[in-house]
């Protein structure tokens, strides 16, 4: 805008410079040829500059001049200033009789005008502007210098061009096929004026032509432009395919004071991708108005009120922006909007070029925003966000002077997560979320992300997996890749359950520590889960595992599963590099359960992998009782018992056997070796002492050895064991006197 009213200085300049020649003219009533040397002679005194033309008449009818040339200082080799096809002034003789000048008629066609910014405040105008030494001006003291009145009845201008260039060369605006029209042009009260033009710029900021349009009035101030005043009654200008109106007043030519309404008609991205490519096409944008009040200067630009309105956004501006010496701002704005409800696969149609993800239904959604802007940072005073069942309240900056960074605190209220919930039906619709929660965040951004925060639960409700989660009330501190609670109460499946937590590094290798008391626990199947495609099974194997690190301990009051139920129960685990092959897997864990029963393991580990590590030495006893058919153990793939124990250490993989007991009114057996969990490989010793009511007592254990694997066990009864039992002693001593010591020798050696 300072350069723009510079150049509306260079056109009086222009205008006084042809006034000028046409006042000599007027003076000097000779042939053309004469008329045309002393302009010539004239020009060159007074502007110092080259002047031609190709003829020059002056008549009654007035002066016209046709083809005129003007250089640049101080002759054509430097270049063209200004030209014009055809000039012509039609002055009134009567009222110069009584000392007024009166035109009745200006007209030009084919005007073209170069303004060159040759340094800092310095144009190829400016000799035409700044007074000569020679220039002498006597005024009175206390008076002005007393000026002819003047008066132009009509102004006509066509096909006309000006173009302006910076120092810099990187920036040049054209304003084109300039056309303008006024008239009863008086120093003093308005005038009206009509224009028309296109303004074609190319910058590194913006390329591009923006036609325009304007029809006021005008007041000069009595020639003083710091005095004038316009009056806009209309006017319009396009961007590309986007239109805009434009209406309002300036007081003051030079440094206006200005109030403007501003109408945008709805556009869609497309109509502007002519001059901003990277803009994704076919976005729909709403009408845009704005009312402005704001001082300009040649240096900076005052706003006392921007108001506008965009379809549902409101928000109003306010502050300064300067760009002399250097280009500075602080400016206030505000914000509120209001978006319908939407469903987000609609909206991923229309907007097919932007990332937008189906399957939301976002609801009715107010936002609102208070925000200072200064250089290289924004300070958000605070923002706002509200829907049915969230509220989030905060304040943030942000610094984008160099490195981007930033950093705030939010608030967020969950009123109804059943109702935020309803946004999300394909993601959140199957857990049936319930209850209310409420958090704060602090988070910071330069250049790694930062969060800590604190929520409240109150009665979180939710179902998964076929459990029912009710209740859920407590507090969790999280951070970016970090949570934790000190205390959870509430019910799973309407059982109490109380819990604490740790876990950290959740975004590289999780580790958790917990407690976890839970009245009952209902084993439940989960559903088969669907073979992974083939690409999808060449990735997982391809990529790093997933690992995860588990310690604490847990009391279950009883389990519950067809397969298995029990009393108390109770656990401590201590793992790491838990992950889907166990190839890694190092720790230790140790559990005990009962009284209870259990039938048919196998069907549960085989669908609970967890279970299946507990239960291992179990399972192979149920699936090796078959196979030592000499041995005559009992069934143990259904039995009651008084208490099951195991204290496991793992070590890569490899399970060592510390304890496994089990004791029932059947018998009482022990497990002793290994198991090397990813492969399956048995390297184990089970011990049984058969009780009364399996049929057979007995007062020593019987043993067998197991390898292969636990598809496909060997098993190996323990022959010393057998020996060693009573019965066995006795039955071979009435044989053979003695023998029982022999043999018991024997298997010492």
């Amino acid at each position: 805008m300072t350069r723009i009213l510079k150049i509306t200085g260079a056109i009086f300049a222009a205008a006084l410079l042809l006034l000028a020649v046409a006042a000599v003219g007027l003076k000097l009533y000779f042939t053309p040829a004469r008329l045309k040397a002393l302009t010539l002679e004239y020009a060159s005194k007074n502007i110092h500059r080259e002047v031609a033309f190709d003829s020059a008449s002056l008549n009654l009818s007035g002066l016209a001049i046709t083809k005129l040339k003007v250089s640049e200082y101080p002759d054509f080799k430097k270049g063209e200033f200004f030209s014009a096809d055809s000039f012509s002034v039609r002055p009134s003789f009567g009222a110069l009789l009584h000392r007024r000048v009166k035109i009745n008629s200006v007209s030009a066609s084919g005007l073209n005008m170069r303004v060159a910014e040759v340094k800092k405040d310095t144009y190829n105008f400016s000799d035409l502007i700044t007074p000569g030494r020679d220039t002498k001006q006597v005024v009175l003291a206390d008076k002005k210098p007393v000026q002819a009145p003047l008066a132009i009845s009509s102004l006509n201008i066509k096909n006309s061009r000006f173009t302006y260039a910076n120092a810099a060369g990187d920036m040049t605006i054209t304003l084109r096929d300039i056309s303008l029209s006024a008239s009863a042009i008086s120093p003093e009260g308005l005038f009206p004026i009509e224009t028309a033009l296109t303004m074609d710029v190319v910058s590194p900021y913006f390329t591009g032509s923006v036609p325009a349009r304007l029809k006021g009035r005008v007041a000069l101030g009595n020639w003083d432009p710091a005095k004038g005043r316009a009056e806009i009654d209309s006017a319009s200008l396009s961007l590309g395919g986007a239109r805009a109106q434009l209406k309002g007043s300036l007081s003051g030519l030079m440094e206006p004071d200005a109030k403007l309404s501003l109408s945008v008609k709805p556009f869609s991205t497309a109509d502007l991708r002519t001059v901003f490519k990277s803009l994704p096409p076919k976005v729909l944008l709403p009408q845009i108005d704005a009312d402005a009040d704001f001082k300009l200067t040649f240096k900076d630009i005052t706003l006392r009120s921007v108001k506008f309105a965009a379809g549902p956004v409101k928000g109003s501006l306010a502050g300064r922006a300067a760009w002399e010496p250097a280009v500075t701002y602080d400016i206030t704005a505000e914000i509120k909007a209001q978006t319908p409800e939407v469903d987000s696969t609609v909206l991923a149609r229309k907007l097919k070029q932007l990332p937008i993800p189906h399957g939301f239904k976002l609801p009715l959604t107010e936002i609102s925003a208070s925000a200072r802007l200064q250089p290289g940072v924004a300070f958000i005073r605070s923002f706002a966000l509200n829907c049915d069942g969230l509220a989030v309240t905060g304040r943030a900056s942000v610094n984008y002077s160099g490195e981007l960074k930033a950093a705030g605190t939010a608030h967020a209220d969950i009123k109804n997560l059943s109702r935020l919930a309803e946004a999300a039906p394909g993601l959140a619709g199957p857990y049936a979320l319930n209850g209310a929660a409420e958090a704060d965040l602090d988070f910071s951004y330069g250049p790694a992300l930062s969060l800590k925060g604190k929520a409240a639960l109150n009665g979180i409700g939710a179902s998964f997996a076929d459990r029912k989660l009710s209740g859920l009330s407590g507090s969790i501190d999280f951070s970016k890749d970090a949570v934790s609670s000190q205390k959870l109460e509430g019910k799973l499946d309407g059982e109490d359950l109380k819990a604490a937590f740790k876990a950290r590094d959740l975004l590289t290798h999780p580790k958790a520590e917990f407690t976890l008391k839970l009245a009952k626990l209902t084993v439940k199947d989960a559903p088969a889960a669907q073979p992974a495609h083939g690409g999808e099974t060449a990735r997982k194997a391809v990529g790093e595992p997933f690992y995860l690190d588990v310690s604490g301990k847990a009391e279950i009051g009883a389990i519950e599963h067809p397969n298995f139920r029990c009393g108390p129960a109770s656990a401590k685990l201590d793992l790491t590099n838990i992950s889907d092959d166990l190839k890694a897997l190092d720790g230790t864990a140790s559990f005990t359960a009962g009284p209870g029963k259990f039938s048919d393991l196998y069907a549960m580990a085989e669908k609970h992998k967890a279970a299946k590590v507990a239960l291992y030495p179990l399972l192979v006893l149920q699936k090796t009782s078959k196979l030592a058919k000499t041995l005559r153990l009992p069934d143990f793939n259904n039995i009651d018992f008084q208490v099951i124990e195991g204290d496991y250490t793992f070590t890569k993989g490899l399970m060592k056997l510390n304890k496994s007991a089990l004791a029932s009114a059947v018998a009482d057996v022990s497990s002793s070796g290994s198991i090397n969990l990813p492969a399956e490989k048995l390297d184990m010793k089970i011990n049984a002492t058969l009780k009364a009511a399996s049929g057979v007592r007995m007062s020593a254990p019987v043993g067998m050895f197991v390898k292969g694997t636990f598809a496909e066990p060997s098993v190996k009864p323990d022959m010393r064991s057998i020996t060693e039992q009573p019965a066995v002693q006795k039955a071979v001593d009435k044989l053979v006197p003695g023998a029982s010591k022999l043999l018991k020798n024997l298997f010492k050696k």
